[in-house]
């Protein structure tokens, strides 16, 4: 059930997050906590008087293309050991999902502890993210940059410029990254103590790209790399490479799109991993159809099964930019993982359709959906 906002049940909210989570000091009165709670809705179930389970969605936006959709990001999630196993999760779920629905928000995120749990509730894995270990004698590979300009200040005074150059770096490329609200950079800032921010400015004096970093011991991690172009990318690395006589690693979770292995003259002693990060599922299929670009005039996409969001099952005849629920066999098929993990992650058509995912009629070109990227990640 939606929980009520009052203070007994935030201390039985706060309760449950301190034990499950292994919090070691209470964060009921914590504000770094509480904007974020504020921010969200809670369900959970309660068993002879005491709060067992918990599920918090916060509420955001993201880009989708063009246009931009409502999100719901999925965090929190926890029980207590003795209720767990005993589907408390699964009952809040649905009731989750069908609000959301009534909300208007089309799509859900949540960085998964488990893909087999969550793909129960309709989630599929949609993104990985690009790790870079880059030892600090890499850098010697690198040829420095000396256009433009490099200024380092603290998050107050480089807000402006790297909230600007974020919204600007939101183009019609972009699936699923978050349209950060002023309340969530604020705390991004203070969820990650002590970090540095820096902006490159070219020789008009223009900024065009920046970078958020923190110092762990003999690491320095970048957790956020933005450029708008060639020379704002090599100048920020060339302001790491500044760095190297203090680091003996510089460590990078980058997109999965990420390039910047393609600056160093050696590759070789670069470590890259691809990684599984967050997996999504769709709520409103109509409403994301309506703004997804497809490359075809008329065409019949269908849902054959979506257990949480029954609303979704059936077929959906788009035509010049319009979506209606028709009855009759789509000209494409899958379930509602299926159409997750293509409209909202890396999987083509062509992928889904060599996987056993989707079933297509004849006459089907394989490429019709444009692909996006997500450029930035954040954490629920």
């Amino acid at each position: 059930m939606k929980l009520t906002r009052d203070h007994q049940t935030l201390k039985a909210i706060t309760d449950l997050i301190e034990y499950a989570f292994k919090k070691q000091q209470s964060i009921i009165d914590d504000p770094l906590f509480l904007s974020r709670y504020e921010h969200a809705d809670c369900y959970g179930v309660y068993q002879e008087n005491e709060l067992t389970n918990l599920v918090m969605a916060n509420h955001f936006e993201i880009q989708l293309f063009q246009q931009r959709v409502k999100m719901a990001g999925v965090g929190y999630v926890a029980s207590y050991p003795e209720y767990r196993g005993q589907g408390g999760i699964s009952t809040i779920m649905p009731e989750l999902l069908s609000d959301l629905y009534e909300q208007g928000v089309a799509v859900s995120q949540l960085a998964p502890f488990s893909e087999a749990f969550y793909r129960k509730f309709g989630y599929e894995p949609t993104s990985r993210r690009k790790t870079y270990r880059i030892p600090a004698n890499a850098f010697h590979y690198l040829t420095s940059d000396k256009r433009g300009s490099v200024k380092r200040g603290t998050w107050q005074q480089m807000k402006p410029l790297i909230q600007s150059i974020y919204q600007h770096l939101l183009t019609e490329r972009q699936v699923g990254t978050v349209v950060r609200e002023d309340w969530w950079w604020e705390r991004l800032d203070e969820y990650y103590p002590h970090r540095f921010y820096a902006v490159t400015f070219d020789d008009t004096a223009t900024a065009k790209g920046y970078i958020i970093y923190r110092m762990q011991g003999s690491t320095l991690v970048v957790d956020e790399l933005a450029y708008e172009n060639e020379f704002a990318l090599k100048k920020l690395l060339t302001y790491l490479k500044a760095h190297v006589s203090s680091f003996e690693e510089f460590l990078y979770h980058a997109p999965v799109h990420e390039r910047i292995e393609k600056c160093f003259q050696e590759q070789e002693c670069l470590t890259i991993t691809l990684e599984p990060y967050m997996m999504s599922r769709i709520i409103d299929i109509e409403q994301l159809l309506m703004k997804l670009p497809i490359h075809q005039e008329e065409i019949i996409l269908e849902v054959t099964e979506d257990k949480e969001c029954p609303w979704n099952v059936g077929s959906w005849l788009i035509s010049q930019g319009t979506c209606q629920k028709v009855q009759k066999s789509g000209d494409i098929s899958a379930s509602i993982h299926g159409w997750s993990e293509l409209l909202l992650g890396e999987l083509t058509l062509a992928e889904g359709i060599f996987l056993g995912k989707f079933t297509v009629s004849n006459g089907v070109e394989a490429e019709l959906f444009s692909k996006g990227q997500q450029s930035f990640y954040d954490y629920f």
